[in-house]
């Protein structure tokens, strides 16, 4: 959930241009292979976007407002969470406490979804805000909407816009980094769990002080069954990521369920797999 910023499949690959590009270089000169040093620390950041999605679906469907009529809450995502539904405010509450892990990550603090109506009706809304979340020591802030724009009934697809507004990443060491996303996910329910092909575009500062622009060029696709195996990255699709009018392209490959990527940057091509 995959954060809308839900969304932030690409938020660890943004300092990545002020490694590649942090020096004025020669149009004739042969840039070196990057250092990748800070993409694990990225990485993280991208955990916590897609760890958010699929909190969102199962918060949603526990309290009959997602593609089942009634489930129970996924414990998996942490066993000593607790989630509250305020029926007349239309407010679910998910509160992890003082912290708890589950599959290698670890929340903390409070995620509360305002909604207008169950997902599954065009033009209802859901709004997520955060009160003192942490994801493995990433304080999340800001405020991200997620808006049903259309539903295929035969397809049992559905189309949302999200967008992440403000959103704003602490790091364990207190430095911050800062983004903005507007999305379209489509969702659909495959015999695995969901499906999800993203578009859009982001902005932000890294944590050094860079800005950036991304824009994805061929949809992401983001799938419950990697999600929940690990796998939280994209396992297909391509994202431009620009700094100072130079690209860098991000591959994530043909539909795997794998932490490879390829980037390309002007000079030279990097396959690149996550730990």
């Amino acid at each position: 959930m995959k954060i809308s910023s839900l969304f932030r499949p690409y938020a660890f690959l943004f300092s990545l241009s002020v490694i590649l590009f942090s020096c004025e270089k020669d149009p004739d000169t042969i840039v070196p292979e990057p250092d990748l040093s800070l993409v694990e620390d990225e990485f993280k950041v991208n955990t916590a976007m897609e760890d958010l999605d699929n909190l969102t679906l199962n918060a949603m469907e526990a309290s009959g407002l997602g593609f089942r009529l009634e489930s129970a809450f996924n414990g998996g995502l942490c066993s000593t969470a607790k989630l509250t539904h305020d029926i007349p405010t239309k407010k679910i509450t998910v509160d992890f406490g003082t912290g708890c892990t589950s599959n290698g990550v670890t929340r903390k603090g409070k995620v509360i979804f305002t909604y207008t109506g169950s997902v599954l009706i065009p033009g209802s809304s859901v709004v997520t805000t955060f009160e003192a979340y942490e994801v493995n020591g990433l304080k999340i802030e800001g405020t991200r909407t997620i808006t049903n724009t259309g539903i295929n009934i035969q397809n049992f697809e559905i189309t949302l816009a999200v967008k992440v507004q403000n959103g704003k990443i602490t790091w364990t060491d207190g430095k911050t980094s800062s983004f903005n996303t507007d999305q379209v996910r489509k969702v659909s329910l495959t015999p695995t769990g969901y499906a999800a092909s993203i578009t859009g575009t982001g902005n932000g500062t890294s944590k050094g002080g860079t800005t950036y622009t991304a824009a994805i060029t061929e949809p992401l696709i983001v799938t419950q069954s990697c999600v929940e195996s690990g796998i939280w990255i994209p396992n297909k699709g391509k994202i431009n990521f620009t700094y100072q009018s130079i690209v860098v392209t991000v591959d994530y490959g043909f539909g795997d369920c794998d932490k490879k990527l390829e980037i390309t940057y002007p000079g030279g091509v990097k396959e690149v797999v996550l730990d």
